[in-house]
């Protein structure tokens, strides 16, 4: 069973995403913040991480950088509040496979997801 490493700070979103992604065959690990990201993933790897962007303490960014650093292979999908030009470029520009704006449909989420696994 695929193994994603869900960080999300809004704890409601964070359940709700939890859940779907446990009905889509997937076992998560739902993360609250940054630095319990970069213990879990020192403890067990993931075989994807969905990172809010907008996080407390460590931004998504910061993370995604930091994770690359580090040697993470994982596929790294950002999900974002923020709309902004080039934010796109400048998410990929730092490591990340792929990033979704909110409010996205978790039908679009899980595929995505799906095709960067199989990549």
């Amino acid at each position: 069973m695929p193994h994603v490493l869900l960080v999300e700070d809004d704890a409601l979103v964070r359940m709700l995403l939890e859940k779907r992604l446990q009905q889509a065959g997937w076992e998560v690990t739902a993360l609250r913040d940054g630095r319990d990201l970069l213990t879990s993933i020192a403890a067990r790897p993931a075989d994807l991480i969905l990172l809010d962007l907008g996080l407390p303490g460590v931004d998504g960014l910061s993370l995604v950088e930091q994770l690359r650093a580090q040697g993470v292979r994982a596929p790294i999908l950002v999900l974002t509040a923020y709309d902004l030009p080039h934010l796109h470029a400048t998410v990929r520009g730092t490591g990340a496979d792929d990033l979704v704006q909110k409010p996205y449909d978790q039908e679009e989420l899980v595929e995505r997801m799906r095709k960067l696994m199989a990549a």
